[in-house]
């Protein structure tokens, strides 16, 4: 490895432990209690050091937003990908978000409570990402209405939000303990009564045969 190589390797290292200290303490604290000093001492880094690689606060959720909401971006284009069942692509978003909160709590505690709820940390371009999201399974949706098995009397975009808000709401419940987050059949019967409710909403009735 070339020095160039080792120290941008280096580099990176040390941005990301300094990221991952942030998503602990935003975490336990919440964003507005937390000190840049906070950070640093949960890094284990010198305090200065934050600054070199983030200018504020805000600069440090932003980039914990970017990761993260980009990765549940790329799940749902992929998921678009596996032909036209509806139950699979609609499962394939709750399996990541729960599965998420359950591999990375923390991750998912400030994605939701110190980002996705605080209108101050999304504005333009912010607002054009979180919207992304939302609109990627809003044309899926469009799609099973084209082809007759979601109701074509909803919007598409609200419908979109409907599924993302039920799955904020069972992770709030999640982080604020009101909510057991089961393991095993418990865990997987959160991920299936929530697919299951929205299916059998959305879908369009079937048409009763001819003389019934």
């Amino acid at each position: 490895m070339t020095e160039k190589r080792r120290k941008n390797s280096a580099a990176h290292e040390k941005r990301r432990q300094i990221l991952n200290a942030a998503i602990r303490v935003f975490a336990q604290k919440g964003f507005h209690r937390c000190r840049i000093s906070d950070i640093a001492s949960e890094a284990k880094v010198a305090y200065g050091l934050v600054y070199h690689y983030f200018e504020n606060k805000e600069e440090i959720l932003n980039s914990i937003f970017d990761e993260n909401w980009g990765l549940l971006t790329e799940v749902l284009a992929s998921a678009d990908e596996r032909g036209d069942d509806l139950e699979v692509k609609l499962r394939a978003l709750v399996d990541f978000i729960l599965d998420a909160y359950r591999m990375v709590p923390d991750v998912i505690q400030v994605v939701v409570m110190e980002i996705a709820r605080s209108s101050k940390f999304l504005k333009r371009p912010k607002v054009d990402a979180f919207e992304k999201a939302f609109q990627n399974l809003a044309t899926i949706l469009a799609r099973a209405q084209a082809t007759g098995h979601v109701r074509k009397d909803l919007e598409p975009k609200i419908m979109a939000y409907m599924v993302f808000g039920s799955i904020e709401l069972i992770l709030t419940g999640y982080l604020l303990g009101t909510i057991e987050p089961s393991i095993g059949e418990t865990y997987e019967a959160h991920k299936q009564a929530i697919t299951d409710v929205f299916l059998q909403g959305l879908r369009a009735p079937r048409a009763e045969p001819a003389g019934a």
